[in-house]
């Protein structure tokens, strides 16, 4: 039992954002306050929390200052659950173990009050297609209950702080949507989802893993948001918030006015190939085109003030000192990475299927959050001596990096800041040739 702890906790201290349908991928927008954790509706707000900031319950996660890992504490086992001692009477629930389809978690363990449940609790198993959550739940974290796979979340009605409607996890008011499972879709047979009227706020992430969903429709009553074509956009229609990922289209005109795109606002939209932005825009999320599994071209407008894109179709900002997003299916195998560029930002590489290496220039001084994570193909990185930080899991599960070509000394490799996790999961042992000796980064 030890050992299969000790894997869990291994899988879990890495922030991984899985796959949609099957390939690795952060809807709605967020804003983090401190104290209570409230996500914004969108509007015209600016303000996108990062994936390793936001969480999806209505309260401050005590779990969340840890960016993902676990604090110092008692992990403990009953049943097919592993939770953990918060120490003060309750516990968190950490990951189910089992291969039941139909899950009950636990109101209590070992006289504790199981209060929270952690991100990516059910990735322990393959099997859950139903949860049942307790009464004396209170926060959710983000991420918790997203998992392929799972079609119903129900809530038992004494409850204070969350409901389920046909299946659907909202807060107890129901003006916040927390997730919409994954696998709905094929619990209900319909792929339209009605959204009710009274929803303010959709959590960021709310649609994680969903494929299939083709249309959502929102009445006049909803105060907070609209439907174009069954595409959710904020009332005003500055933002866009959530592109149901099943929808046919291979190519996706922003409309003309838009001035944000949210969070995961595209997550998963696995037939779009192309997408155009306007001159209007101002804001988009690092995480808005993650897992669009098809994408090839970005093309910006030239008037746009914020953004741009080149010969190539990639996304940077306007005066390209930043990439920021690379489309996935771009078939380019060595990327030519500008000259100009400085920063690599937080997932501009994500997920990208094609490329086998990754030549930085000489400008580069920061590599951003899980920038290059799940680049299956990627062999072979050069960084120059200019790099002053590393990124938390920027280079992990890169299954055939095995080579990073460093233009500094060793004795400048070891003052880079790395983050925590930046070589992690299926990335191997890598060696770093450095222009007067190798360093070997090993696996722990």
């Amino acid at each position: 039992m030890k050992k299969i702890i000790t894997l869990l906790l291994a899988a879990l201290i890495v922030f991984s954002l899985c796959g949609c349908g099957g390939d690795n991928v952060e809807s709605g927008v967020s804003k983090k306050k401190k104290g209570n954790t409230s996500h914004s509706t969108g509007g015209s707000s600016s303000e996108y929390a990062d994936t390793a900031d936001a969480d999806g319950g209505l309260f401050e996660d005590p779990l969340s200052s840890g960016g993902g890992k676990l604090p110092e504490g008692r992990l403990f086992t009953s049943g097919d659950f592993i939770l953990f001692d918060l120490g003060d009477g309750t516990a968190y629930l950490i990951s189910y173990t089992g291969n039941e389809s139909e899950v009950v978690f636990p109101s209590e363990a070992e006289g504790l009050s199981v209060t929270g449940i952690w991100i990516y609790s059910l990735d322990g198993s393959n099997t859950v297609r139903k949860v049942s959550i307790p009464a004396s739940i209170k926060n959710i974290s983000y991420s918790a209950l997203t998992k392929p796979g799972l079609m119903q979340i129900e809530v038992d009605d004494r409850n204070p702080y969350y409901k389920s409607i046909n299946g659907v996890l909202y807060s107890k008011d129901g003006k916040t949507l927390i997730c919409f499972p994954a696998d709905h879709c094929s619990y209900t047979g319909m792929r339209k989802f009605i959204l009710p009227d009274s929803v303010e706020v959709i959590s960021a992430g709310a649609f994680w893993y969903d494929n299939t969903l083709m249309v959502v429709e929102v009445g006049d009553g909803n105060k907070a948001f609209k439907d174009v074509d069954g595409v959710v956009y904020s009332k005003d229609g500055k933002t866009v918030v959530w592109f149901p990922a099943g929808k046919p289209y291979t190519f996706y005109h922003i409309p003309d006015g838009v001035t944000g795109i949210a969070n995961y606002a595209f997550v998963c939209a696995r037939n779009v190939e192309q997408f155009t932005i306007p001159a209007s825009v101002e804001k988009i999320s690092p995480t808005a085109f993650l897992g669009c599994t098809a994408l090839m071209y970005l093309t910006v407008d030239e008037a746009n003030n914020f953004y741009s894109s080149d010969k190539e179709k990639v996304l940077y900002n306007k005066d390209k000192t930043e990439l920021v997003f690379y489309p996935p299916s771009n078939s380019t195998t060595t990327f030519s990475f500008l000259d100009s560029l400085t920063k690599i930002n937080r997932y501009a590489c994500f997920g990208c299927k094609f490329m086998y290496k990754a030549p930085l220039p000489e400008g580069v001084t920061e590599i951003g959050f899980n920038a290059f994570k799940n680049c299956d193909w990627l062999r072979e990185a050069d960084l120059p001596a200019a790099l002053k930080s590393i990124g938390q899991e920027a280079f992990a599960d890169c299954r055939d990096l095995t080579a990073i070509n460093y233009s500094g000394t060793v004795s400048d490799w070891e003052k880079i800041e790395k983050g925590a996790n930046w070589n992690a999961g299926k990335t191997p042992e890598i060696t770093v040739h450095c222009s007067d000796g190798d360093v070997a980064i090993s696996k722990d």
